[in-house]
């Protein structure tokens, strides 16, 4: 089949990923993959395959998804940006639609990724599914003391998921927290992320803020390159892919 009858169409995509278990198609669960792409098959009458810019967690949310998939039947953006919209479950969202080349692929054509992670201090059942509670005091100068020593390292295998460290070294952009008094979000722009990265990066912070791991622990941790050592892992719902960079 000529690459002159294919279609490349790149999609933007926000979900709350509470009641998906994850991004990636899987065998007896639902998972935001599933869903985009079945309601794609009924648009095109072919099956569709979507290549995410990596996937996302059980219960992980995104606002800004990149996906794309490659097609012999063309639409317009347009048309397809309605459908999905339309069709789509409320707790999906399509932001854009457009064609791209051929040479696009939202997996390896990624440059960088931004996350953050919501942690809050004072109880909001607004919040809940969208936040970490943390009843306990945080010492907030320590979180960011532990964060910037994060920041130094390029090999984080001691906050990876076991068995799932890439060996290349990561480049971390950014890497910061915000505080208004109630809400904690940490922001991490990296070249590429480890499964459960950013998680155990909270999780971490998180144990220093309370006072239960210390610095010099920390330090001992990230040295290893065992994620062995690093055991403590934030819980999913208060992750967020914010934006994926082209």
């Amino acid at each position: 089949m000529s690459d002159k009858k294919k279609h490349n169409y790149k999609l933007t995509i926000r979900y709350i990923g509470t009641k998906y278990h994850g991004w990636q198609r899987q065998p007896n669960h639902i998972t935001v993959q599933q869903v985009i792409e079945d309601n794609l098959r009924q648009l095109f009458k072919e099956k569709i395959t979507l290549i995410a810019s990596g996937r996302t967690d059980a219960g992980v949310h995104a606002l800004g998804q990149v996906a794309n998939f490659k097609t012999v039947s063309y639409r317009e953006p347009k048309e397809i940006y309605k459908y999905l919209n339309a069709t789509l479950p409320r707790d999906i969202g399509i932001v854009s639609c457009e064609e791209v080349p051929l040479s696009f692929n939202a997996r390896f054509s990624a440059k960088g990724k931004t996350y953050f992670y919501r942690i809050y201090t004072k109880p909001d059942p607004f919040l809940y599914g969208f936040g970490w509670y943390i009843s306990k005091r945080l010492n907030i100068l320590k979180m960011q003391e532990a964060l910037s020593l994060i920041s130094k390292y390029k090999n984080l295998k001691s906050l990876a998921k076991k068995g799932d460290y890439l060996r290349e070294e990561i480049d971390i952009r950014e890497l910061f927290l915000k505080y208004d008094g109630t809400i904690i979000e940490v922001h991490i722009t990296a070249s590429h992320f480890l499964r459960y990265m950013v998680r155990k990066i909270v999780g971490h912070i998180v144990r220093v803020g309370t006072g239960s791991l210390s610095i010099d622990e920390l330090k001992e941790i990230l040295d290893a390159t065992d994620p062995n050592r690093g055991i403590y892992i934030a819980p999913p719902e208060g992750l967020f892919l914010k934006e994926v960079y082209y």
